[in-house]
């Protein structure tokens, strides 16, 4: 089932899967400014905290970077391809995750809401829910947030 969830995934166009166009990567963020930009590059290069870091918090997510990354097994050596995402908050304070489970709540998302920038942001609460043995991150929208 891993197995198969991973070739899923390789095969996988993270933008023909979150928007229309293609690519290995998306960005919701329409960097036009200097400033834009920048926080652009540092979403891409260096996020600023762990979404790990932030399990029952709630996050006001404006915007969303996605792009597809190998990993390698530990033990194997095999090269499978994971969705990295970074979120990025009203705030422009930026949230990064190698996470399916992330990636999946992306996708819904963006089904319900319609594809980022969210206007005012989002408010989306970082969950860990187990999945068999393993735990998995997910997003869900903080009703008492929304205004």
């Amino acid at each position: 089932m891993a197995e198969e969830t991973n070739n899923t995934l390789a095969n996988t166009n993270v933008r023909n899967t979150l928007s229309s166009n293609s690519s290995t990567s998306y960005c919701s963020l329409a960097a036009t400014t200097i400033r834009e930009k920048a926080v652009l590059y540092n979403a891409m290069a260096n996020p600023q905290k762990r979404l790990g870091d932030c399990i029952n918090m709630t996050l006001n997510v404006r915007d969303v970077f996605v792009e597809l990354i190998e990993l390698a097994d530990e033990l194997t050596g095999e090269v499978t391809q994971a969705p990295r995402i970074v979120l990025i908050d009203t705030d422009n304070v930026t949230y990064q995750a190698v996470s399916k489970g992330i990636y999946n709540s992306l996708a819904r998302l963006i089904q319900t809401f319609g594809e980022p920038t969210w206007e005012g942001g989002l408010p989306l609460r970082v969950k860990q829910i187990p999945a068999g043995k393993n735990q998995i991150l997910t997003l869900e929208v903080d009703l008492d947030a929304l205004q």
